[in-house]
């Protein structure tokens, strides 16, 4: 038996020397034919063999593998929403696990491995992590997805000046933190710029990576110079859409914009006025288009919450010629997709201008930065008789 064993491991090295790799299924009928006692060290070289893990497939085809001692294992992630039920199975004789599955070519998904029921940590044998605003998760890129630009700072590429400051607001009875982002240029110029209002200011400035994007697109013309002001919730969900939802509408359509427009020089107008933000930042910020629509006239809503006072003040409202920009994970929260399927309805109907679209990827930070880009692009296309 232990002969046959040997004679089976050096077909499959020859086999993983040629320059087509060896199926995930050969692997285990290979291995499913050997005593479970000769199993390990064949299981062992697969993994070495392994450029990337999880193992891809014929564009859609994956395969999460794990590798270690233990009573259950299971994948949790966007696919699943969050739910360990994505369960691996051991190969018997090995300490390999594994669970095979398929994604849209273009997916991009988040994930975690799931130990003992209760242990959930990073896929050790996953190279790729990405930060989240809980923390840090494993991430599946498959072949056809393709990375955003202009994330990342380049040194040809001339910054604008952040500035940290705090209002007090008198509505609100508290101080808020604001951060501010100025053009390239600005203190050089005698011009006015529109200003974004970003919602969950500073996560989403340091998770989007949100200055070197406006600093790129501005050095590219691909949109005009605009005025940034991050805003730093201090009851996030009160805020949004709780008990406190009245106040901050206050503080941002009257304290905070007549700060910034007194300041700064701002196109002080609802055309010259956009809110961003994601989940609940979303909810809040559709709430001010919809309620307020004599200061906002544009509106990013990233994988967004849409609560039922939202959809009431757009059907009450309708557009005055506002745009909107939403979009949307197929693996996004399941409850979030039908509140954002409606209400691209809605202002469809109404006469918005709307830019909708839905991605295969989940609800993450990643994703909405990549698409950051384009809400702009949507709001404030570049004018070159501006440059």
């Amino acid at each position: 038996m232990k002969n046959n064993a040997f004679l089976v491991f050096v077909c499959f090295i020859l086999n993983l020397s040629s320059p087509l790799a060896q199926p995930f299924s050969s692997f285990l009928e290979q291995i499913s034919k050997m005593a479970p006692d000769d199993r390990q060290e064949l299981a062992n070289s697969f993994l070495a063999r392994q450029p990337f893990i999880p193992v891809i497939e014929s564009d859609t085809a994956v395969h999460f593998l794990y590798s270690g001692n233990a009573a259950s294992v299971a994948i949790a992630g966007d696919a699943n929403a969050w739910e360990p039920s994505l369960r691996l199975t051991q190969i018997e004789g090995t300490n390999l696990w594994y669970v095979s599955t398929s994604y849209e070519k273009d997916a991009r998904l988040e994930y975690k491995v799931v130990v003992n029921e209760t242990e959930w940590k990073l896929d050790s044998l996953n190279r790729k992590v990405v930060a989240g605003g809980m923390g840090s998760n494993s991430e599946l890129i498959m072949p056809g997805y393709r990375p955003g630009e202009y994330s990342a700072g380049m040194p040809s590429v001339l910054s604008g000046s952040v500035t940290d400051t705090v209002i007090q607001s008198r509505v609100m009875k508290e101080k808020r933190n604001i951060r501010i982002y100025l053009p390239s240029g600005y203190s050089c110029s005698h011009d006015r710029y529109p200003v974004c209002y970003f919602h969950d200011g500073i996560e989403f400035f340091n998770l989007t990576s949100a200055g070197n994007i406006l600093d790129h697109l501005i050095s590219v013309k691909r949109i005009r110079p605009v005025i940034a002001v991050f805003i730093e919730p201090v009851h996030r969900d009160e805020e949004y859409s709780g008990i406190r939802q009245g106040g901050y509408t206050r503080f941002v359509t009257e304290e905070l914009s007549s700060f910034i427009d007194a300041t700064y020089r701002t196109e002080a107008n609802p055309e010259g006025r956009a809110q961003f933000g994601i989940s609940n930042g979303g909810n809040i910020s559709l709430w001010l288009a919809a309620s307020h629509p004599e200061n906002t006239g544009k509106v990013a809503a990233f994988s967004s919450n849409v609560e039922k006072s939202v959809m009431k003040a757009f059907r009450k409202s309708g557009c005055r010629n506002q745009m909107v920009y939403l979009d949307l994970g197929t693996y996004d929260i399941p409850v979030l997709l039908p509140l954002v399927r409606n209400l691209k309805d809605l202002l469809t109907e109404k006469g918005c201008r709307v830019c909708y679209h839905e991605y295969p990827e989940g609800h993450n930070w990643a994703f909405w930065q990549k698409y950051l880009p384009d809400a702009l692009e949507f709001f404030f296309p570049s004018d070159t008789s501006y440059y």
